[in-house]
């Protein structure tokens, strides 16, 4: 079992088992009324739970390197 530790959206520290990422994908900056509504940002998946995954500010090239 090998545990990575990511960045949440809001700095906090998430730690999540390698075998339970279902998927991971970065979503583009939400543009509302030409500002920007969200940041550009990571989902991260777990198959363990179906909440849509954790929002985190690591890209996904840097979690391919740390799960490589």
């Amino acid at each position: 079992m090998k545990i990575i530790k990511l960045t949440s959206v809001d700095k906090s520290a998430i730690y999540i088992n390698v075998e339970h990422i279902g998927h991971f994908y970065e979503v583009p900056n939400k543009m509302e009324y030409g500002r920007v509504k969200e940041e550009k940002h990571t989902r991260v998946g777990t198959t363990t739970h179906n909440n849509g995954g954790f929002k985190v500010i690591e890209s996904v090239d840097k979690i391919i390197k740390i799960l490589s």
